[in-house]
């Protein structure tokens, strides 16, 4: 198949896609919906975390993870994220996420794992209306 072939291919895969979102009724700007729970997962490069920091009010959490290298930090985007339930029930369990992680889940009491270079750290929070949580995770 020949390059302007495959560009065509992927265009075309893309105007789909995105359609397909749209018509399903999937949140707006970028927001991907897993089991019902809408998030966000980005911010590499400035202008991306900018965004996702601008948009994360529209979100009760927000993570960000980051690893401390010669005194300072550094985003990671390669977490294994898993998200439980009060009742033990796994919401989003997905790897390659960060380094800001947008969740958006009804009112209720959670867990996060978050898993980098086999390092696991692990978080309890609670969603309440009104309320916007931020959890850092931060590797040595």
């Amino acid at each position: 198949m020949s390059m302007s072939s495959c560009v065509r291919v992927a265009a075309a895969f893309l105007f789909v896609a995105t359609a397909s979102a749209n018509a399903f009724g999937q949140p707006a700007a970028g927001s991907l919906r897993l089991s019902g729970i809408d998030y966000l997962n980005g911010g590499i490069g400035t202008e991306e975390a900018d965004r996702m920091r601008q948009m994360s009010a529209e979100y009760p959490v927000q993570m960000t993870f980051a690893e401390r290298n010669q005194g300072t930090d550094e985003f990671v985007a390669d977490v294994h994220l898993r998200v439980v339930d009060g009742r033990g029930v796994t919401l989003v369990d997905l790897a390659n996420q960060g380094p800001i992680f947008l969740l958006q889940v009804p009112p209720g009491d959670y867990t996060v794992e978050a898993v980098h270079q086999g390092d696991m750290k692990t978080r309890r929070f609670e969603v309440a209306p009104g309320r916007h949580d931020r959890l850092g995770f931060e590797w040595e």
